[in-house]
């Protein structure tokens, strides 16, 4: 089954594009057409549904967020479709240029990832009426970035968001290091969060800063748990009981899991990383 809605914010459009082989898409994902740009890409099994929007679509560059296949499944696609340049992160062209073996679910859910090279979007990327500041917001990946309006309030944030109360991680996300982008990004003004997957258009920051809060609680208990002595079965036992989806971690193989998060936890605890100095910002 797909899906497919627009949603029109002011000048910014937002198409949210979702598959499924049997029945509904498990997650849809947003890609935003702004002043003749491209943020993000949607995944390679949405391309037919993301094609026929962007026919009625200027488009003179693609800004990617971050790697992930459901956010840069396309661009190899429509940078030779539309002979346009796509930027980001360098650590994004590392990643892309070199090539993904995508794990059995995420090729079902989002399909292929193809190598591409992009340029270095540098900190500033500006259109015709726009300047977005870049900002590395590393954490749910290593090379993730926001794109932020000023002057219009905006807030492009990948999947720095996706909601106020996180109930997993994929294995490679680092608890640590996205409470300390959420500081970042919470010292920012903007109204509306062109989120790739949960776009909010009141409380913007409210809401990010409900997120941000709630991961600093939780790495406050994985902390205080450890200092009381607990091992990390323990900690992973009395903390994960009642959280875990079973399912998730059944079609990912492990790979996405609330456990993860403690694990990411304590992995900074163990450098040193305590959540006295992610709250002294």
């Amino acid at each position: 089954m797909d899906t497919k809605k627009i949603l029109q914010l002011g000048a910014v459009t937002g198409i949210c594009l979702g598959h499924a082989a049997i029945g509904k898409p498990l997650m849809s994902v947003y890609c935003y057409h702004v002043d003749r740009l491209l943020i993000d890409t949607s995944s390679a099994n949405n391309r037919r549904a993301l094609s026929e929007v962007l026919q009625e679509c200027v488009i003179d560059r693609i800004a990617l967020t971050h790697y992930h296949e459901d956010h840069a499944g396309n661009a190899a696609y429509l940078q030779k479709l539309k002979a346009v340049p796509v930027v980001g992160h360098v650590l994004s062209n590392q990643i892309l240029s070199q090539g993904l073996v995508l794990r059995p679910y995420e090729y079902l859910m989002w399909g292929s990832l193809q190598k591409l090279n992009i340029l270095d979007v540098g900190d500033v990327l500006e259109t015709e009426h726009y300047r977005f500041q870049v900002l590395h917001t590393p954490g749910h990946s290593i090379d993730h970035v926001v794109y932020h309006e000023e002057k219009e309030g905006w807030l492009f944030s990948g999947d720095m968001f996706l909601g106020p109360r996180i109930k997993y991680f994929r294995h490679d996300e680092c608890l640590y290091t996205t409470i300390n982008s959420l500081n970042r990004i919470a010292q920012l003004a903007f109204e509306t969060l062109f989120c790739g997957h949960n776009p909010q258009s009141r409380g913007a920051m409210a809401s990010i800063c409900k997120k941000r809060d709630n991961l600093i609680e939780l790495y406050a208990k994985v902390e205080d748990a450890r200092n009381k002595g607990y091992q990390q079965a323990e900690i992973e036992k009395h903390l994960c009981k009642g959280r875990e989806r079973f399912w998730v971690k059944l079609i990912t193989l492990g790979d996405v899991s609330f456990k993860n998060m403690v694990r990411s936890a304590l992995h900074s605890l163990d450098r040193g990383d305590t959540v006295q100095s992610l709250i002294n910002v």
